[in-house]
């Protein structure tokens, strides 16, 4: 008698039953690590750059863009140097590109869960608008260094690493850029409110 039941070949793998364990999940790609680890980081330095939000999620796209056709010249120690540098390159693309004014629309979209009061949400309002103003009169070069040694918080030998400048270099646009912030801070709190 004919059986229709089709035998697999002796040297086939036997197919995996209940009781074993499930196929391992591929682990992620360098890319897909780098997107998780610095993906914020980018942002913020796009957004202190002068971009608006819609813009630094746009520019971030494609700073993931060049790393990823990148990633055989970037060794893993200056993973996030490159993004941070392409980051800046990028947000001053952009800039050229596109007219910003210290007077730019930001986009404060808060989701329903998260939304602040009303006067909190108000208050951060008026303090993203002072940081982004105070941020505009910076040269892009004060920018950067302020950027990422007062708001990212990283170190003068990082950001040296980071701009390929000296830390030095670093140093003196540091005080030139807290000093221009400052005074550019002073003159848009003094400056009287316009009522809505």
């Amino acid at each position: 008698m004919i059986s229709l039941v089709k035998k697999p070949p002796q040297d086939a793998a036997p197919s995996p039953t209940a009781d074993e364990d499930p196929p391992k999940l591929r682990a992620p790609s360098r890319l897909e690590r780098a997107l998780a680890h610095h993906l914020d980081l980018v942002w913020r330095v796009l957004r202190r750059a002068g971009l608006t939000q819609a813009d630094a999620e746009d520019a971030a796209q494609d700073v993931f863009w060049v790393f990823s056709r990148r990633l055989a010249d970037v060794p893993d120690a200056a993973e996030r140097a490159f993004l941070i540098s392409t980051a800046l390159r990028v947000a001053a693309d952009r800039r050229r590109a596109k007219w910003y004014s210290v007077g730019l629309a930001l986009d404060f979209e808060l989701e329903a869960a998260d939304a602040p009061l009303p006067d909190e949400a108000l208050d951060r309002r008026r303090a993203q608008a002072l940081l982004d103003g105070a941020l505009e009169h910076l040269s892009a070069a004060e920018r950067a260094v302020f950027v990422l040694t007062e708001l990212e918080e990283m170190t003068r030998p990082e950001v040296a690493r980071t701009l390929e400048i000296s830390e030095g270099t670093v140093a003196s646009r540091l005080l030139r850029a807290r000093t221009r912030f400052h005074a550019a801070l002073k003159r848009l709190c003094a400056r009287p409110r316009r009522r809505t």
